[in-house]
C-alpha cells in the first residue's frame, strides 16, 4: 500500500505587489486538487503603512479564512532577498510543493545589471536555487492600488453615510452619524476641491470603491449602478 503525498501550496503576498488575484489563484488551485494551502502576508519593518496597505492586509486575512487556508501568517522582512530566504525556510519546514507569488518586481531592482539581479537580487532565483524540486508559479497582474499613486492623493479615513431613502444619496464624513455608515478611506484626487475622489472599503471581504464627487455619490445611473454593486 502506497501513500499519497500531501501537497501544501504556499501563497505569497507582499504589500508592495500585493493583488488578491495572487491568494485567489493558490485558492482555486488548491480546491481543484484537494491540495492544502497557507497564506504568508510580507511586510517590510521599515515601511511607514498608509491605511490602504492595512486595508490589503485585512482583505487578505478576511479572503484566506473563507477560502480555506490552514493558516495565515503576517511576516516582517528587511528586503526582497529576507522575502525569499522566509519563504524557503517555511516550505521546508511545511513540506509544500508549490508557492504561488506575484511576478512583478520594484522598479528599484531593475536599475540593477542583469548579472547582478540573477546571482544576488533575484528572489525567484533564490527560491529555485535553494529548492530545486519546487514548482514555483508566477501570476502577471497589474499595479492593485493606483489611488496612492499619480492623480491622488494618500488615503485617510473617512465614512460612507445615508442620509434619507434616496438610493444613491450617500455622503462622505470624517466621522459616523450611526453604526451601519460605511468606515474606508478616501482618497482625493489632486487639484480638485476636498471631497471628490474615490472611496475604498471592504464588503463581504473584498475591496470595493466608489467614486465621490464634491463630498457624495454622483446621482448619474452609472454612478448608481457601481454603489449597488459596490454595496452587495
Amino acid at each position: 500500500m502506497t501513500l499519497k503525498i500531501r501537497h501544501h501550496v504556499l501563497v505569497c503576498l507582499e504589500e508592495k505587489n500585493y493583488s488578491r488575484r495572487v491568494l485567489l489563484r493558490g485558492a482555486s488551485l488548491a480546491r481543484k486538487y484537494g491540495y492544502t494551502f497557507e497564506v504568508l502576508f510580507f511586510c517590510s519593518i521599515e515601511s511607514e503603512y498608509t491605511m490602504f496597505h492595512l486595508l490589503n492586509l485585512a482583505e487578505s486575512k478576511k479572503l484566506s479564512e473563507e477560502l480555506g487556508a490552514v493558516r495565515f501568517i503576517v511576516k516582517r522582512v528587511k528586503d526582497e532577498r529576507d522575502t525569499a530566504r522566509e519563504l524557503v525556510e517555511t516550505a521546508k519546514n511545511n513540506n509544500a510543493k508549490e508557492i504561488i507569488m506575484s511576478g512583478a518586481q520594484p522598479k528599484s531592482n531593475l536599475k540593477a545589471s542583469l548579472w547582478r539581479r540573477i546571482f544576488f537580487c533575484d528572489k525567484y532565483n533564490y527560491i529555485l536555487n535553494h529548492l530545486p524540486d519546487i514548482i514555483l508559479v508566477l501570476i502577471n497582474h497589474h499595479e492593485y492600488n493606483p489611488f496612492e499613486k499619480g492623480e491622488y492623493r494618500n488615503g485617510k479615513q473617512a465614512f460612507l453615510v445615508k442620509k434619507s431613502n434616496h438610493p444613491i444619496a450617500y455622503f462622505l464624513r470624517d466621522r459616523p452619524f450611526r453604526a451601519t455608515d460605511t468606515s474606508g478611506l478616501f482618497f482625493q484626487k489632486k487639484d480638485t476641491d476636498e471631497r471628490t475622489g474615490i472611496f475604498a472599503f471592504i464588503r463581504r471581504g473584498r475591496v470595493r470603491y466608489v467614486y465621490i464627487y464634491h463630498g457624495k455619490i454622483g446621482d448619474s445611473t452609472e454612478d448608481a449602478l457601481q454603489l449597488k454593486h459596490a454595496l452587495q
